[in-house]
């Protein structure tokens, strides 16, 4: 283990040690008897009542301080959620920290200004995104080094793995930092691997590992700031086990004497790194008392000055529940707000001037056309978007040389490279991971998920930061990015490829979800997704891929997104649907043209979807069927269903009926039809509410 100061202060590596003045020893004890006063403060302040639940680092102030310290003030960090130090060397306002612990959320965390990544909860989901943030950083032309901090509990989790890989099969100049704290709340580091050390975990991403004492400030400093220096000269990333302890609990609501002996906390104690910078100042003749308790009396004031400002702010307004989840407000969440409002007997709050004004559909503008299936037309879409945006960038599995195995990205990489059109390796998470940290960079990526199938092993980075990080930020930071996966059944495919799992993120706030079912609509609400500010997931029927040509406009256009399209009108029922389904539900309306007048709905997008067309629909026609190919609960069928019962109950001559799968998966291909939805099934729904 390499270690420049041994625990009473003497200098085990003179040549090491030598390369440090007074000053610079004593800013580096300073900052870390800061860090300590903040630890105890803010302790202090909890069981007051006046803060949150807070998670301190006491013994691990050479950690935090000395890998701060080594870097450059354009170098980016992401913290994981114990680095208050790091994050207060580097720049983040006091006030932002506490606020944070008092349970106000990330205002003033200036992500890109500051070149600081939230804290992260969800543990080592952080580290794609400093291997993204890399990743556009390097190909933008920057010298910049990314840190990703994380504790010794996260290297048991499988975004460590993605970030490690990502960052070795890329060679990225980022340095990771594992605070080997001895324990992942309870459970100690034997319960993490069965491996002798975590630094050897590098040698299998292909890059170099090193343990370091992590009480020794120095050992620590030096390690990250040669590590930076190699990042930095293109020598890829490191590894770095700082091994420590933590001396106080993992949070405020832990008891550490339930899982640590007294004896062992006094042997840690002794290695205590404010005590070993302590004696190696007095070594040098360089120790004055001063020195921490001007430190600890800096941070107390401080502390006591941001407290005395903030504890008398009066809370924001309620609305910032709903004015920060997307860039404009959909009206379905605008109404909700709305109508709690009034439940409450509140003042009424004006939100129309940030609500989303979803745009009509006009038609492109003539030009050249090509008779182009759906497949060809996302190609053209994804064509005009590299071209549009040169910050665009797309990424996934054989996106490139293969060209996607539905070939959508065909002939991209050829005509933008291997670094815009990104051959990931074979892990959704770490895909979906790593654009996230290439938009908070910048970037504008395009993400594609070989099969509907695998979307469920990234749905954790889109749940917990690609749908929140705008409103997590309080609208500070947007991530402009779009999930492509080909969705549904119909091509009799092996299982896990024939999945339809939209309601999931419809249930997600912060995304919006797309589904075509036409190659013209297909290519225009893709650029208008790829345009979009806010998150998109774009489900492709890849029954449609292919299954017949239309006359589409070369050039780059839009269709709204939120803005369903009529696709036949009619007089007796309304049939709502998308995607896949809307072929089979024209079908049954041809089929039935001379005994019902069927009008059938496409809905285009599934969030936030086009009520008012369908209101108006039904108030004509005074029957609903709505079609959806996935299982029958909590679905989008469940979702119009309700909304028309809550909405326009009395325009109803009939009950809703819902055509949809089972609640089960689909049987295997070889009698795939037994579950799939048929014209026949959309029939009968018809029938049925004409019947009553």
């Amino acid at each position: 283990m390499y270690q420049v100061l041994q625990p009473d202060g003497a200098v085990a590596l003179p040549e090491v040690a030598q390369r440090y003045s007074p000053e610079l020893l004593t800013r580096i004890y300073s900052e870390m008897a800061a860090g300590r006063a903040l630890d105890r403060r803010v302790m202090a302040l909890q069981r007051q009542g006046r803060m949150g639940t807070f998670a301190p680092m006491e013994g691990q102030e050479a950690v935090s301080v000395g890998s701060a310290l080594a870097l450059e003030s354009e170098d980016w960090i992401f913290p994981s959620y114990r680095e208050h130090s790091a994050v207060l060397g580097r720049g983040l306002p006091l006030e932002a920290l506490l606020e944070l612990y008092r349970g106000h959320g990330y205002a003033n965390w200036d992500t890109r200004g500051l070149r600081i990544g939230l804290y992260t909860i969800p543990i080592s989901t952080q580290l794609p995104h400093a291997v993204g943030q890399a990743y556009y950083g390097a190909l933008s032309g920057d010298r910049n080094v990314t840190v990703a901090f994380f504790g010794d509990g996260a290297t048991s989790a499988s975004d460590f793995h993605s970030g490690m890989n990502f960052a070795g099969v890329w060679n990225l100049p980022v340095v990771f930092i594992c605070s080997n704290n001895q324990y992942a709340i309870s459970m100690p580091v034997s319960s993490q691997t069965g491996s002798q050390t975590l630094s050897q975990k590098a040698v299998a991403y292909g890059f170099e590992g090193i343990r370091v004492d992590g009480m020794d400030a120095l050992a620590v400093h030096s390690t990250v700031a040669e590590a930076a220096r190699k990042a930095r000269e293109g020598g890829g990333p490191t590894l770095v086990e700082a091994v420590c302890y933590r001396f106080g609990p993992h949070a405020t609501a832990d008891d550490p004497g339930r899982y640590r002996s007294a004896e062992e906390e006094r042997s840690w104690k002794a290695l205590d790194p404010l005590i070993r910078m302590q004696a190696h100042l007095e070594n040098l003749g360089a120790w004055d008392n001063q020195i921490e308790k001007e430190a600890v009396a800096e941070m107390e004031a401080a502390i006591d000055e941001v407290m005395a400002r903030i504890e008398g702010r009066p809370p924001p307004p309620r609305s910032k529940t709903v004015t920060q989840v997307y860039e404009r407000i959909p009206e379905a969440l605008a109404t909700q707000f709305r109508s709690s409002q009034e439940a409450r007997d509140a003042e009424p709050v004006d939100l129309n001037s940030q609500l989303w004004r979803i745009g009509e559909n006009t038609p492109p503008d003539p030009e050249p056309s090509e008779r182009w299936n759906m497949a060809q037309a996302l190609n053209a879409a994804l064509g005009e978007a590299m071209e549009r945006y040169p910050e665009a960038i797309i990424l996934g599995e054989d996106v490139g040389r293969a060209g996607g195995v539905f070939r959508i990205t065909e002939d991209l990489q050829v005509k933008y490279g291997a670094e815009r059109v990104i051959d990931t390796p074979l892990c959704e998470t770490g895909i979906v991971g790593a654009a996230i940290g290439m938009a908070i960079a910048g970037a504008r990526p395009i993400v594609e998920i070989q099969f509907d199938g695998f979307v469920y092993n990234c749905f954790e980075q889109i749940a917990t930061h690609l749908s929140r990080m705008r409103y997590r930020t309080q609208g500070g930071l947007d991530l402009p990015i779009v999930v492509r996966f080909p969705n549904g059944a119909g091509i009799n495919a092996h299982e896990f490829h024939n999945e339809s799992p939209e309601a999931l993120f419809c249930h997600t706030p912060g995304l919006v979800v797309i589904c075509p079912s036409t190659p013209t609509d297909a290519k225009g609400l893709l650029a208008a997704a790829i345009d979009s500010p806010d998150p998109v997931i774009f489900a492709e029927p890849k029954v449609l891929y292919r299954a017949g040509r239309e006359p589409v406009p070369g050039g780059h256009y839009t269709i709204p997104i939120g803005r369903a399209a009529t696709r036949r009108a009619g007089r007796d029922v309304t049939v709502v649907t998308y995607g896949g389904m809307v072929p089979v539900a024209l079908r049954a309306a041809e089929q039935l043209e001379s005994e019902v007048s069927v009008e059938v709905i496409d809905l285009r997008t599934l969030y936030p979807w086009d009520t008012a067309a369908v209101l108006s629909s039904v108030s004509r026609t005074g029957r609903l069927v709505v079609v959806q190919e996935p299982p029958h609960t909590a679905g989008m069928a469940a979702e119009i269903s309700a909304t028309v019962a809550e909405e326009a109950i009395y325009d109803l001559a009939a009950p809703v009926v819902r055509v949809t799968g089972f609640d089960a998966p689909l049987p295997p291909f070889a009698y795939e039809s037994y579950g799939v939805l048929g014209t026949e099934d959309v029939i009968a729904g018809i029938m049925r509410t004409v019947a009553e």
